[in-house]
């Protein structure tokens, strides 16, 4: 299930940083005007609000809030350092966490 969290979280923090209007444009490339991203922040607190959901039914109580808080600077992380020196890691990485959440049940 940490791997569904954390999936999530990266996704959710994603989605938060490409809803600010000066990280949008380096995060979202030629999407950034599309319909469906025009309000991406609500989408990621949607989706940081389901890692916590989910960090909360996998069963461990107190240890899975402790891991969800130990994950959000770990996603955020990614994103800053991609943003500061590489914006194509950060949006080349949403695929491996969409992957990660699909693939989390089965592992």
């Amino acid at each position: 299930m940490t791997m569904a969290v954390a999936g999530l979280l990266y996704l959710g923090m994603f989605a938060l940083a490409a809803g600010m209007s000066r990280h949008a444009d380096p995060l979202l490339g030629a999407q950034a005007g599309h319909a469906v991203l025009r309000h991406p922040a609500r989408y990621g607190w949607a989706l940081v609000a389901l890692s916590f959901l989910a960090a909360c039914l996998a069963g461990d109580g107190g240890r899975a809030l402790v891991l969800w808080f130990g994950l959000i600077p770990f996603a955020s992380a990614i994103i800053l350092l991609g943003l500061s020196y590489r914006p194509a890691v950060p949006r080349a990485m949403v695929p491996v966490a969409a992957l990660m959440v699909l693939l989390a049940p089965f592992i």
